[in-house]
């Protein structure tokens, strides 16, 4: 007679195998959520990786990403400099990728320095022009500007100071011989009227005791023999008054003014030379 299946002859597990089979029945569920759970964390590390490397652009890396854009500032005068200005006059253009300079801020206010004059040296006076006699004829006295290039040309060919004191002097010594026929003579290109032989000078009036009185052809004839002849003996106080640049009025060259006038005068000028007015200088 057949036993169903199941009964007491039927096999009955072992109380181990029973609770490894219980065991796996219970963590048959847990299986699914733990891979899910994996493969979330996986995709999760495989995106910061991604991301990290910048292969993934995120919101925050877009916007660090565009710079500012900057707006140019209109050029400045020339007279004024920019530190601005002058930081920035190497960047790279607009639109142009940047290599090195970092972008300026578009909200940076240029400072504006005005340069100072630069302080401009006066000009040295310019020298006075050196003025040139012009020749003289015989009974001519110069006068006005011809006295004083006259004047200034005697005292540099002594090496003399040109002193206001000096060139009126000059001048009244010239007045103080001027004359007009019939009274008095006065030799060309000879307008104190020296004695001094040579120089192509022509007699023209004997003075008495061997002197005569002289036409020269030419300023610088005239001049030279004006400065031979003072250089004689009888005029040391006066060239050492010129030398010194203090004039002729002094009242010691008496003496030597009557020698040099034939006991004409004694003073430089005398009524006649100041009657003429004050020479110019």
């Amino acid at each position: 007679m057949a036993h169903p299946a199941g009964g007491r002859h039927a096999r009955v597990p072992s109380p181990s195998s029973y609770v490894r089979a219980n065991v796996r029945r219970r963590r048959r569920p847990l299986r699914f959520p733990l891979v899910t759970g994996l493969g979330f964390l996986v995709a999760l590390l495989g995106l910061a990786l991604m991301v990290g490397l910048g292969i993934v652009p995120s919101p925050l890396t877009a916007q660090t990403l565009k710079a500012p854009k900057l707006t140019a500032a209109p050029p400045t005068q020339s007279t004024v400099t920019s530190s601005y200005a002058s930081s920035t006059a190497g960047a790279t253009p607009a639109g142009s990728p940047s290599t090195s300079t970092p972008a300026a801020s578009p909200t940076r206010k240029a400072r504006v320095v005005v340069s100072p004059a630069s302080a401009t040296p006066s000009p040295l006076p310019s020298p006075s022009p050196v003025l040139v006699p012009t020749p003289t004829a015989e009974y001519q006295t110069p006068t006005g500007r011809n006295e004083l290039a006259w004047s200034e040309a005697i005292l540099r060919a002594f090496g003399d100071p040109l002193t206001t004191a000096n060139i009126v002097s000059m001048g009244y010594w010239m007045q103080n011989e001027a004359g007009h026929p019939p009274y008095g003579i006065v030799g060309a290109n000879n307008p104190i009227n020296v004695s001094e032989p040579g120089y192509g000078g022509t007699p023209i009036q004997n003075e008495g005791g061997g002197y005569f009185l002289y036409s020269y052809p030419t300023v610088t004839d005239g001049i030279h023999a004006i400065v031979a002849y003072l250089k004689r003996p009888n005029y040391v106080a006066i060239l050492a008054a010129l030398k010194a640049g203090v004039g002729l009025s002094s009242p010691s060259l008496a003496s030597e003014f009557l020698v040099y006038s034939g006991n004409g005068y004694s003073t430089v000028p005398d009524s006649w030379g100041a009657s003429q007015g004050r020479p110019e200088t």
